[in-house]
């Protein structure tokens, strides 16, 4: 699949994320295209497996074990298995989230 219009492939909802899986490997990667509103977080939670968040565009902050991180555009941040992380949208945002499951 070739995303040329990120609102196009998955418009911003207004008050919560949105999801589009791209890839997913069983017991491998999965890519996961995330529409962020501004405003709207998702709760802290912790992966079984190292994860990463890639800022495509907007505005987000990343929270990572204790610490908020602020991102832009191309800012790419990875969370250690089980580490503690969160993201919230400064503004409405896309971001590549990428898990790698054992």
């Amino acid at each position: 699949m070739t995303i040329t219009n990120l609102q196009e492939a998955l418009p911003m909802p207004e008050s919560q994320r949105a999801n589009l899986p791209l890839i997913d490997v069983e017991h491998g990667v999965k890519v996961v295209l995330v529409a962020l509103p501004g405003g709207v977080k998702i709760a802290p939670h912790k992966a079984p497996y190292v994860a990463t968040a890639q800022l495509l565009t907007g505005r987000i902050e990343v929270l990572k074990g204790e610490a908020w991180i602020p991102m832009a555009p191309g800012d790419r941040v990875v969370f250690d298995k089980d580490q503690p992380h969160a993201l919230t949208g400064i503004e409405s945002s896309y971001v590549l989230v990428t898990h790698m499951r054992d």
